[in-house]
């Protein structure tokens, strides 16, 4: 499923100008990982996707029809900070995982996945470069004000 992940990340990268400060979270561009039988995962970027919009008022994360044939087996995007925001559980509840990529200020690329594992929402990280004990921290915070919301949502 994370097949072609480098050449996305640096794809992805690239469109950002560079790190933006935490201070407010910004969404460089999104896309959807497509699966036909048969065949390997695309990852195909999706300039009318956007995560952080789609969620912040929607009940339910929808993220487009696919094209024939093919089904989204998980959603990414790139972002100013590799935390998930709070109502990124949806996408998550919507039965897609969330990869997430972000530059830091020193220009390493850290990814994350938010996805479920025996029922519960996680985030681990994916990338070579790991999660820093502040990001650690901002995510647990992100867990606890999401979970439960998350829990409603897939009942």
């Amino acid at each position: 499923m994370l097949r072609g992940i480098p050449s996305l990340v640096a794809a992805c990268v690239l469109l950002a100008a560079g790190p933006v400060a935490a201070q407010e979270l910004k969404e460089i561009s999104c896309g959807r990982s497509l699966e036909k039988a048969g065949s390997p995962a695309q990852l195909v970027m999706d300039p009318s996707l956007h995560v952080l919009e789609q969620t912040r008022g929607a009940a339910k994360f929808d993220p487009g029809a696919p094209p024939p044939g093919y089904t989204v087996k998980s959603i990414f995007c790139a972002r100013s900070d590799v935390v998930p925001a709070p109502s990124d559980y949806k996408v998550v509840a919507a039965g897609y995982p969330l990869t997430l990529f972000a530059r830091d200020s020193a220009g390493h690329t850290r990814i994350a996945v938010l996805e479920t594992d025996g029922g519960q929402l996680r985030v681990r990280s994916a990338g070579q470069t790991g999660f820093t004990a502040d990001m650690v921290q901002r995510i647990q915070v992100m867990l606890d004000a999401s979970i439960p919301q998350f829990k409603a949502a897939a009942r």
